[in-house]
């Protein structure tokens, strides 16, 4: 969701901010741009950190990012706001998927890991009904709401997280007690 919602955004953003082509493909490929970078260094990040802490980075940059969206109008704002959202997506996949792959039973993991790749696009797909729907309702600064829909998504990652224990692998590799 978080990262197919800028295909409905930026349509009308291109027409508000009188975004040039060159900025029409920054802010398109930010957040792509991000989940790069990101992935250089959310491993490190989880193996120092702990995966328990670092699942909940990127819940609370995509509140803050998203939320800071809807504020600005400047194209390279935007750019950053949705690189640090990119970041965020790669600290999750990072954290998040070894996370689950550590609790889930060997018999279910590799279904439901599949079972993420239908996650995804179902996300993509909501997005682009929920945001052509925001974007109609809201009018010429829908594109605004549209980004900033995404905060939802950040408060339900959020919230379904409340209350996950630390790695035990975490735990022995930094020879850490589960307190």
């Amino acid at each position: 969701y978080i990262l197919s919602i800028i295909g409905i955004a930026l349509v009308q953003m291109t027409a508000n901010l009188q975004l040039t082509n060159f900025w029409q493909g920054m802010i398109a490929t930010s957040a792509l741009l991000g989940i790069f970078a990101g992935g250089l260094f959310s491993g490190w990040l989880t193996d120092k950190f702990g995966r328990r802490k670092v699942i909940f980075v990127a819940p609370i940059i995509f509140l803050i990012c998203s939320v800071l969206q809807f504020w600005t109008d400047s194209p390279i704002m935007i750019f950053m706001l949705r690189f640090l959202i990119g970041i965020a997506i790669a600290i999750d996949y990072s954290a998040a998927t070894s996370l689950f792959v550590e609790f889930v039973p060997k018999k279910y993991r590799g279904s439901r890991l599949a079972s993420f790749t239908i996650l995804w696009f179902a996300g993509a797909a909501m997005a682009y009904i929920f945001g052509d729907i925001i974007v109609r309702v809201m009018g010429n600064e829908g594109w605004r709401w549209a980004l900033s829909s995404s905060v939802v998504i950040g408060v339900i990652l959020l919230l379904s997280r409340l209350g996950t224990v630390e790695s035990a692998r975490w735990l022995i590799t930094k020879n850490r007690s589960p307190d």
